[in-house]
């Protein structure tokens, strides 16, 4: 049979039952159809019309060849024969009572008669003929009574009739297959041919790869007809992925289906030459076994399988109706690689059905008081003990079996040689998610003397129940290539199942030609690598898996894009590759976090699956994800171009960083003398200016805002309607493409930050940033957008206006000289002393900005508890231990250099500035007391960044490893479009702009700050970021 399906409205698979506990649920069905081939258990086949309603549309029609019209009359008035029994079903009970009809055909009630007989003079002849009429009248009746009687006890034999059938579907004696003997439901994706064939291949030649695709797809087709009694063969789905029919393939297909090529059927191999054969051999009619769905756009092969078995559960279900299938029997589905062949083995008297049927069936218990007993190698046992006491027979569980792999090799000349694989041998994969070769271990093998091991990743075929596949909470259509669909296959298995199982020494064995795939199916790409990790690693403890694989993909990405690094790695190509792999990195975790929102993304597998952590310590302990770098063996080696290695007689609490800081930020940090953070009382009791406090509603002094009340109580984000929705979520403009094509929210590594603090596993808590907004009360009105969008991220939150509002979370904080624009300095100056007097032993870093700053909290959050910075405040060659008194002061922003003096650096008060503490103190306790405390001036900015250059504190070069600027002075669109004039300085923007980027590369992946935002583009930037669109 052929079917074009279409690509849209795939069903979403609901989530199984908590991991640990085997699964079992009725599959998931529903389609729409105009008729499916429905094979009966004697190999015959039938129509039944279905219903054409669907939940996914998919049409699915079924094609008959005009050679075989007579085989379905025949074969009609063969099941009619057999079932004609069921026809006295539908004959209909007597609608009345007999004796009353019965009467009634006589035209006359006993009534009448006696009323008739007073008025009629000839009473004894009247009487006399009317009892002849009674006489008569009761014959009927019990003649009625007669047929009635038969025709129950008929429906009685008709009901026993039909339970005796049902027994018969248990019957594998009978019908050769049953509950505990299923029939298995095989697919085969055909994938595209990748992009990069060789240019000598011929379309169509041996050589070409769509060739060795089709091919290997008819050779992995065939192997299941030459393995397998047709008999138990359920269905055999063939998804061609990016393809419409191909002649010659379906021409092969169809012979296959025909039997006019070698098959198994009735415990030995034939093969019938003509159609004709089949008719001439009473019994041995072929059904067709082979249904083609046709992906006229690829899809990939997880979205293949996906639509294959939805059909598969469609053609159960049906079969079920119809009364030929038992609704226990849960048919064995086996997913089988083009590349892949099952191996023939000559023993007419088992087959690998056999034995993946005694690993994944539990057939029932002969004593009802005896325990079923199973082998499961996967778990913790080799022998796990399984309830026998459910009420439809034991649980079975849900493993599956991978099947040993033997790879054949052809030379020159044609000639083919298979190279058996060993016991033991099994599939794993690497810190970059590559796969490679491994072995069970000694103890594994030791379980079960070698029969069966565990295996972390399931290989070219794989077989499992299908209630097993359809009760899997992850179906991601996106995983394109046959190892991406297999390894989440894989932890689907592991994590939300009982594992994988191989077979070491039964028939189930499949021989792989390793030249049929590309490279690409056979390995996992970056962005299929960062969904993986989104989905499955998102559990407690997974984060640093999550990190490490993030990070290995990258760099394996980065080396090979850039080929001309020598391998010597000199010290510029080393920052090179550095540079390239944080670039990509920061991709990934973009890719990563973006995932999250896509349509077929599996969310929650951390609250319905085993955590990633517990498989990378009982499945694959061979590879040791969580390894840190040998800190030992880095402190023995010489930092280059001058940086210090480790000292003799250093204790070793002093730990060196995996990388140093830049040239420039050295210098910085160099000039800057460390401060003892303990707080200093310099409010001088409140007296006089900048240290005089905040007032409440009524003017009074002493005021202490409460800093977490949006915290506590935080403004939730809502787009409001379809009109809002539509204002927020526009597409195409600067601000939109900035912010979908390069900036992004780091929110998978902020979450496993956060679970890391929560959970007791950091060796420090998580950085605690007080924020500062600053405005007058007639711009009050954009102070809830601010709360709705970035304020409730931060740890502390305050406005320091003209008036104060509890609501709004404004304080009124008088300063010296009148409240003016052009008198800003003296504000800032009463703010900082404000929030140093009230809250500097709160927090550990402090940001200010206006009422038009929109603030990434997260990333910048991120940031602050980096290896870099952390290693900015403790001097620059060691990270600090958490024991440190005293602290280097940073001041981090954008670098301006005033009218292009590199000597007159200072930070844009637009994006705003962030300290830590010990520059706060210096600039509170130090500065304000000396640095012009009583000038009128707007350029705050330039002040504090004056009062701190006194004191050899410089701003701090905050862009990232590929030169993006973190803080940034205008709204994303702006940075997008910007491009300076052919001379900088004809712009003042580009005039004081140091070592700028421009278009799309000026902005940090990571960016932490914008300026001009107010009303709707700040929540149109907090619901793009935070995918609300």
């Amino acid at each position: 049979m052929t079917t074009p399906i279409r690509n849209s409205g795939r069903r979403r698979l609901q989530p199984s039952s908590r991991a640990g506990n085997p699964i079992r649920r009725a599959p998931n069905s529903g389609a729409s159809a105009s008729s499916i081939s429905i094979s009966s258990a004697d190999d015959s086949e039938h129509f039944l019309p279905m219903n054409n309603a669907s939940s996914n549309n998919n049409s699915i029609s079924a094609q008959v060849s005009p050679e075989r019209s007579r085989q379905h009359v025949a074969r009609n008035l063969l099941i009619i024969a057999c079932l004609w029994p069921l026809l006295f079903l539908i004959i209909p009970p007597p609608a009345a009572d007999p004796a009353h009809m019965a009467i009634l055909s006589t035209g006359m009630s006993d009534t009448m008669i006696d009323g008739y007989s007073d008025s009629n003079s000839s009473k004894k002849s009247l009487v006399s003929k009317f009892q002849s009429i009674k006489r008569r009248a009761h014959d009927k009746i019990d003649n009625i009574r007669a047929v009635t009687s038969r025709r129950v006890n008929l429906a009685g034999k008709t009901q026993f009739l039909r339970e005796e059938m049902s027994t018969l579907l248990h019957r594998k004696d009978i019908v050769g297959y049953g509950p505990d003997r299923p029939r298995v439901a095989v697919v085969v994706v055909v994938p595209q041919p990748s992009n990069n064939n060789n240019a000598g291949e011929a379309k169509g030649s041996e050589g070409d790869e769509e060739s060795r695709i089709l091919k290997g797809a008819l050779d992995a087709v065939q192997s299941v007809f030459l393995t397998t009694d047709r008999n138990l063969i359920f269905i055999v789905t063939v998804v061609m992925d990016g393809r419409g029919k191909v002649g010659s393939f379906e021409t092969k297909l169809e012979d296959i289906d025909a039997g006019r090529t070698s098959h198994r059927h009735g415990g030995e191999v034939h093969t019938h030459d003509h159609h004709h054969d089949l008719e001439g051999k009473e019994g041995h009619y072929h059904s067709e076994k082979i249904h083609t769905l046709y992906n006229h756009e690829a899809v990939g092969v997880s979205a293949s399988r996906k639509e294959a078995v939805h059909f598969i559960n469609v053609l159960s279900r049906k079969h079920e109706e119809a009364g030929i299938k038992s609704p226990d029997e849960d048919l064995i589905l086996l997913f089988l690689s083009v590349e892949s062949r099952l191996r023939e083995f000559h023993d007419n008297s088992r087959t690998w059905l056999d034995d993946v049927t005694d690993a994944l069936i539990l057939s029932p218990s002969i004593d009802e008081n005896q325990d079923v007993f199973h082998k499961l190698s996967a778990g913790s046992k080799k022998y796990s003990k399984v309830d026998s006491s459910t009420k439809d027979g034991p649980m079975q569980p849900s493993n599956a079996v991978s099947f040993a792999v033997d790879i054949s090799f052809s030379d020159t000349e044609g000639n083919v040689e298979i190279h058996s694989s060993r016991v033991g041998e099994t599939l794993s994969f690497d810190q970059k998610l590559r796969p490679r070769p491994s072995s069970a271990t000694g103890q594994q093998m030791s379980l079960s003397n070698g029969e069966s091991y565990p295996t972390p990743l399931t290989q070219s075929a794989t077989a499992l129940r299908l209630r097993t596949y359809n009760a899997f909470p992850a179906s991601d259509e996106a995983l394109t290539s046959h190892y991406s669909a297999d390894l989440e296959l894989s932890f689907n298995l592991w994590m939300c199942a009982d594992g994988i199982d191989v077979l070491g020494s039964s028939y189930a064995r499949v021989v792989v030609d390793p030249v049929i795939l590309s490279a690409e199916e056979k390995d996992i790409s970056g962005p299929l690598a960062a969904r993986i990790v989104s989905a499955w690693m998102s559990g407690h403890g997974d984060d640093i898996y999550a990190s490490k694989i993030l990070r290995a993909v990258a760099e394996r990405s980065a080396q090979n894009s850039i080929s001309h690094i020598s391998k010597d790695h000199s010290m510029s190509e080393r920052k090179i590759l550095a540079d390239k792999i944080k670039v990509l990195h920061d991709m990934l975790v973009r890719i990563s976090s973006e995932a999250k929102h896509s349509t077929s993304f599996p969310s929650g597998l951390g609250q319905k699956c085993r955590p990633f952590s517990w498989y990378a310590q009982n499945v694959h302990p061979q590879n040791d994800f969580h390894e840190e770098e040998d800190l030992n063996d880095m402190k023995k080696k010489a930092w280059v171009d001058g940086t210090p290695t480790q000292q003799e007689g250093a204790t070793d609490e002093k730990k060196l960083p995996l990388r140093p800081l830049s040239d420039v930020n050295m210098a910085i940090i160099s000039k800057a003398s460390p401060v003892n953070i303990m707080y200093v009382d310099a409010s001088g009791g409140h007296a006089n200016h900048p240290h005089k406090g905040g007032t409440d509603e009524n003017g009074n002094f002493g005021y202490v805002h409460d800093e977490t009340f949006l915290v506590k109580n935080p403004t939730i984000f809502e787009i409001k309607d379809e009109k809002d929705r539509g204002v927020l979520c526009k597409k195409g403009d600067p601000n939109y493409n900035m912010l979908t094509k390069k900036v992004f929210v780091d929110l998978p590594n902020h979450e496993a930050a956060q679970k890391r603090a929560e959970h007791g596993l950091a060796k420090k808590g998580r950085a605690k940033i007080f924020c500062l907004v600053y405005t007058i009360e007639k711009n009050h009105h954009t102070i809830p957008a601010i709360k709705e969008t970035w304020g409730k991220k931060c740890d502390g939150f305050m406005v320091a206006s003209t008036k104060t509002d509890r609501e709004l979370g404004t304080v009124n904080i008088p300063h010296e000289g009148p409240e003016e624009y052009n008198n800003i300095w003296q504000k800032v100056r009463s703010m900082w002393s404000y929030v140093y007097d009230n809250y500097y032993e709160k927090y550990d870093w402090f940001h200010i900005g206006g009422d038009d700053l929109y603030l990434i909290v997260e990333n910048l959050r991120l940031y602050l508890e980096s290896e870099e910075i952390q290693l900015a405040s403790n001097g620059g060659h060691y990270l600090p231990n958490g024991s440190e008194e005293t602290q280097t002061p940073l001041f981090l922003g954008r670098r301006f250099a005033e009218s292009g003096n590199m000597d007159r650096i200072f930070i844009s008060g637009g994006s705003g500035y962030t300290m830590n503490k010990a520059t706060l103190k210096t600039l509170v306790v130090d500065g304000f007391p000396k640095c012009f405390p009583h000038r009128h001036t707007f350029s705050e900015d330039t002040m504090v960044a004056n009062c701190l250059r006194q004191r050899n504190i410089l701003p701090y070069d905050t862009k990232d490893e590929a030169g993006g600027e973190r803080y940034n002075p205008f709204a994303p669109g702006h940075h997008l479009m910007y491009h300076p004039p052919a001379n900088p300085k004809d712009d003042w923007y580009s005039n004081y702009s140091i070592d700028c980027k421009w278009g799309i590369d000026h902005c940090a992946a990571k960016s932490v700050a914008f300026h001009y935002i107010k009303g709707d583009l700040m929540r149109r930037i907090y619901a793009i970021l935070y995918h609300y669109c």
